[in-house]
């Protein structure tokens, strides 16, 4: 395991770092003992070392371009930056890094995408993905429908989750807004005095 891997998996809560020194962390052996006795630690490195754009796009078995359209497009953004130093071809390169779980998870969540034409399409041809519009951030909406899809479930089952949240959620934001407006106003324009909720 790389110490660049152990940075990850400590932060990601697997491994607690001992003392402060940034540059060379350690870590508690005994931790690390436990961690690689684990059968699941090639799953757990996948899910939290972060990709670099060339890996993202091999796993989804797209070309590079494919890929960097994706992102332009906002179906993927990334979760941080490093920078890389090619003292000999221009000096440093900032590399994006996207999470692995967010570029496993994206053929999922954009299941109106024609995987096939993506994954066939051919050295030197423009990528499908140039034909469609950017997703404005905020307004990505999904169907119900594509939502039990992912989910594994009926639409039936998917609209009643959605109701239950909605309603979960009106009962959250109303509450304390009810209650800040039955607070009696002063003559300076604050609330004064205090009504159990």
């Amino acid at each position: 395991m790389t110490a660049s891997a152990v940075g990850h998996l400590a932060r990601a809560g697997l491994l607690v770092y001992l003392g402060g020194e940034v540059e060379f962390p350690h870590v508690h052996p005994d931790q690390v003992a436990v961690l690689a006795r684990r059968r699941d630690l090639p799953a757990l490195l996948d899910r939290h070392v972060p990709l670099g754009p060339d890996q993202a796009a091999r796993r989804l078995g797209i070309r590079r371009v494919d890929f960097d359209a994706a992102v332009r497009l906002g179906f993927i953004s990334p979760v941080g930056t490093v920078e890389i130093d090619y003292k000999r071809q221009g000096g440093v390169t900032v590399v994006p890094l996207f999470s692995a779980v967010d570029v496993a998870l994206l053929p999922v969540a954009r299941p109106l995408v024609d995987r096939q034409a993506v994954a066939t399409a051919r050295t030197g041809r423009r990528s499908p993905l140039a034909a469609l519009t950017p997703v404005v951030p905020g307004e990505d909406r999904v169907l119900l429908a594509e939502v039990g899809r992912i989910a594994g479930v009926g639409r039936t089952a998917a609209t009643g989750a959605a109701r239950a949240a909605s309603r979960q959620r009106s009962r959250t934001t109303t509450r304390p807004t009810a209650c800040w407006s039955a607070l009696p106003v002063d003559p300076a324009g604050t609330r004064t005095g205090s009504r159990a909720v």
